[in-house]
Formats: C-alpha cells, sequence, structure tokens
C-alpha cells in the first residue's frame, strides 16, 4: 500500500512540479500556476485518504457525478494537454450520463490509463491518438480507453495487472515504471463491483474495458 500511494503522489507532483517552474521561469504565469498547484495539493489529500479507503472494511459511500466532467477534471489533473503531444483525443461519453462511485478513487483509474495511453502512442509512430468512450446499458456502465500506441504482447498482457510487473524500460530513469498503477486500478475497479481487463494487438494499440454498476 505504500508504494501504491507513492506510485500515484508521484503522478500528482510532477505537473505541481512543472506549475512552480512554468512560474519561475515565465512570472506573467505566477497566478494561474499558483492556483494549479494549490488545486494539485488538495487532489493529492483526497487521493491518500481514499487510497487509505481501501484498506478499511467499511469504504467510503458512493457518490452521484457526471462520468463526463470527472474525465474532464482528469485530463486538466494531468498537467499537460494533450494536443501539445500531437495526441488527438476522442471523448464519446453523453454529457448527461452519471455513475455511482466514489469519484477520486475511480478518478485514479482513469489518471493511470491515460498516463499509459499516453506514453504509448508517444512511442509510436504516425497518427497518435486516444479515444475514451462510454455506453451505458440498463444498469451498468462500459468505459473502454484506447489508443493506438505500441500495444501489448500476447505473451504479458495476462500479467500486467500483477503488482510490482512492468513492461517500461527500467534503464530508462524517467520513464521507468513500478507495475503499480494497473495494480490499483484492479483494485479500485473491483472494489466498486466492477471488472477491467485489456485486449491489444502488439504495435497495433490497446484497449481496457471497465464494466461498473451505475
Amino acid at each position: 500500500m505504500t508504494a501504491m500511494i507513492a506510485h500515484e503522489f508521484n503522478n500528482i507532483l510532477t505537473p505541481i512540479i512543472n506549475y512552480a517552474q512554468m512560474a519561475q521561469n515565465n512570472p506573467t504565469f505566477t497566478t494561474k500556476a499558483i492556483s494549479r498547484a494549490a488545486d494539485g495539493g488538495l487532489r493529492a489529500s483526497e487521493i491518500c485518504s481514499a487510497i487509505l479507503g481501501l484498506t478499511h472494511d467499511a469504504p467510503a459511500e458512493l457518490e452521484q457525478f457526471g462520468l463526463k466532467t470527472l474525465l474532464d477534471e482528469t485530463l486538466a489533473a494531468m498537467g499537460r494537454d494533450l494536443s501539445k503531444d500531437g495526441v488527438e483525443l476522442v471523448m464519446d461519453i453523453d454529457e448527461d450520463l452519471e455513475i455511482s462511485a466514489r469519484k477520486v478513487e475511480l478518478q485514479q483509474v482513469f489518471l493511470n490509463l491515460l498516463i499509459n495511453a499516453r506514453t504509448a502512442v508517444l512511442a509510436g509512430n504516425g497518427l497518435r491518438r486516444i479515444k475514451v468512450s462510454a455506453t451505458p446499458d440498463d444498469d451498468i456502465v462500459t468505459i473502454i480507453v484506447a489508443d493506438n500506441g505500441t500495444g501489448i504482447t500476447s505473451d504479458i498482457i495476462d500479467r500486467i495487472f500483477d503488482p510490482y510487473f512492468t513492461t517500461k524500460d527500467k534503464q530508462d530513469d524517467q520513464d521507468q515504471g513500478h507495475g503499480l498503477g494497473l495494480a490499483l486500478c484492479k483494485e479500485i475497479v473491483e472494489s466498486l463491483g466492477g471488472k477491467i481487463k485489456a485486449k491489444s494487438v502488439a504495435n497495433k494499440g490497446a484497449a481496457f474495458i471497465i464494466t461498473l454498476p451505475r
């Protein structure tokens, strides 16, 4: 659990540091940078409570919220617009679609999946594309985060949700993975009564499919 929290905080601290450096390098961005950094700090506090809550027998109560709004907030939390890296983002989610879940925890799932998707498409060639879609069906909703990046080979796809299993280059300190992001995603989704699985074709992209009760 300590390792998972450290992993999640690293995802939050990176954009906070980027905003602080932005303010240092260009004083005209100071107000915006401080505001974004403060938001990140508050979110870090909320996430700490949410992740620790996973160890309790009685997790926090579910709340009703708009799925599209949550995704928009998650993209903002990444700290860098995907378009700046030449990544096309397609959102196919109804503005009125609501879901009942623990908001901060579900946001962590999307943050991990989007960061992984960005890494995958940046490592590929040609068009960089990420698509997030959601389809409601009676009492469940199916959410798919798909990319056209490097994909996942068939020999390891069954292991990607195992704690400490990573496909990232350990010789690259900047991109070294710790194998905790997807393990945490699985823990959260299942604690919400849902399921998560991955489909992929090597060098043709990957898709993560989440089903959750509404």
